[in-house]
């Protein structure tokens, strides 16, 4: 296996959305402070029925570029208009995060 960047395992459930199977690019990632999970979604209005868990490296072996994001903070999120698009960081409104990180955010 190639090198993996994130801390956590190739193997780390995430949620995600049924359209990312579908095809749609990933144009949201969050990486939650309160209990630590990372949604990684298309940027439509999504359903109950539209979740779905993957793992990690499942989704980064599919868009490379996800990697990018491997050091993101808890209480950050990520974002961007489609894959030939640069990654945008900010906080998560309403959500906690480590002072230290601020930095990172935008």
């Amino acid at each position: 296996m190639a090198h993996f960047p994130f801390s956590e395992r190739p193997d780390l459930l995430v949620l995600t959305c049924t359209h990312i199977l579908e095809g749609s690019d990933i144009k949201l990632v969050c990486h939650h402070f309160d209990d630590n999970t990372w949604e990684f979604m298309c940027g439509a209005s999504h359903t109950e029925e539209d979740a779905i868990v993957l793992s990690v490296g499942e989704l980064c072996a599919e868009d490379p570029s996800l990697n990018l994001l491997c050091d993101m903070p808890v209480g950050a999120a990520a974002s961007r208009e489609d894959k030939q698009h640069a990654w945008q960081i900010g906080r998560i409104q309403g959500e906690d995060f480590y002072p230290a990180a601020e930095s990172r955010m935008k």
